[in-house]
């Protein structure tokens, strides 16, 4: 997987939450740069591992990475023990200071490889803790950082390498773009993003290659979202199709899964721009396969989410096609994650989920009429 610290989004129009996912369980990435004697090497190494497999909500302006790993959490992944998150995010706040203490080292005339790396690195920690707390200045931080990485990385020298630094920068611009609103953010990272696909060899990078590409699925989405445009959704739809051929259940399951679910929302949401009951209909299976994969323990946001998307889904057929049925038990459904979020932090869902609770039932009693 291509050298970053951050998540996959997890497309949710269900309960309208633009979600991160941690599960590459590539961060120890970041280690190649420390040195193995270094006490930080294991603390930041321990701190990486429980960072992963976890889901966070991109939102902006949330509390401090610190004060995010202090908060109880209900509904959320076992990896987020509490006293096992503040530690580590103590010590990302600490890896910054030991990176720009080895940027301080060198110049970039003496080992501009090194620098380069050293300046990716800074974007990945900064990255991460943007993400986390939704802060707009460590987001633009770490754009800063892998600008000046890609200073040292030519497209001609470093093919692969630019690629993967160009899209850790596509990202934290999409989520820039995600947490102010701004469609020519998400623009700029749909660019970059399609260059660093271009730059990924399919045939010797196949998990790089799709992730940036599920990456340009997620923009599009996004911007077809932003923009009300058909078009952009139905290159949403191939782009997470040809990702799908990499992505195979019997290589990753999970991974399969979450894509299946980001392919089924792009369809959903062509379906409801285009009042296609074709596209909402085909969307309806694509959401029960990925949840016959994802376990409801070990991903309970994940499976609540996934489950709000195949209800939502569920509304806007019965909505075109009138099955009184299928309405009906998007009720049910929606109850249940209602009554799961209850006792959670995540109360702004739950309202949510008691918003479409009522908009499916005001579609029930309009079909038995």
């Amino acid at each position: 997987m291509p050298q970053h610290l951050y998540a996959e989004t997890l497309l949710a129009p269900g309960l309208g939450a633009s979600f991160q996912w941690r599960y590459q369980n590539n961060g120890r990435n970041l280690l190649e740069i420390i040195d193995r004697d270094s006490p930080v090497y294991g603390a930041v190494g321990q701190a990486i591992d429980r960072f992963e497999n976890t889901v966070f909500e991109l939102e902006l302006n949330k509390p401090t990475l610190i004060e995010w790993a202090n908060s109880e959490r209900t509904l959320q992944d076992t990896a987020d023990v509490r006293e096992l998150r503040l530690g580590g995010a103590h010590v990302f706040q600490q890896c910054i200071e030991l990176l720009q203490g080895m940027q301080m080292m060198i110049t970039r005339e003496e080992d501009p490889d090194r620098m380069s790396l050293i300046h990716h690195k800074i974007g990945d920690v900064m990255g991460l803790i943007g993400q986390r707390s939704g802060s707009i200045h460590f987001l633009e931080q770490a754009a800063l950082s892998y600008e000046q990485a890609l200073e040292l990385r030519t497209q001609e020298e470093q093919p692969i390498m630019w690629a993967r630094t160009s899209y850790n920068m596509a990202l934290v611009m999409q989520a820039i773009g995600i947490l102010e609103d701004e469609a020519s953010m998400l623009k700029q990272a749909l660019n970059l993003l399609k260059e660093a696909v271009n730059h990924l060899p399919r045939e010797e990078l196949g998990e790089d290659w799709a992730a940036a590409l599920c990456a340009v699925g997620t923009v599009l989405y996004q911007l077809g979202i932003h923009r009300r445009g058909a078009r952009t959704l139905e290159q949403c739809v191939v782009t997470f199709r040809n990702a799908l051929a990499e992505r195979t259940q019997e290589n990753d399951p999970v991974v399969w899964a979450i894509t299946q679910n980001n392919l089924a929302a792009a369809m959903q949401a062509l379906g409801e721009h285009e009042e296609d009951i074709g596209s909402l209909e085909a969307s309806i299976p694509i959401y029960e396969a990925a949840l016959k994969v994802l376990n409801s323990e070990s991903y309970p946001l994940v499976w609540t989410m996934v489950n709000a998307n195949h209800a939502s889904a569920m509304v806007a057929l019965a909505t075109e096609s009138d099955y009184l049925d299928m309405a009906e038990m998007s009720v049910a459904k929606f109850k249940a994650i209602s009554e799961l979020l209850e006792d959670t932090d995540y109360k702004n869902y739950q309202v949510k989920a008691q918003e479409r609770i009522a908009q499916a039932e005001k579609l029930v009693a309009s079909l038995q009429v």
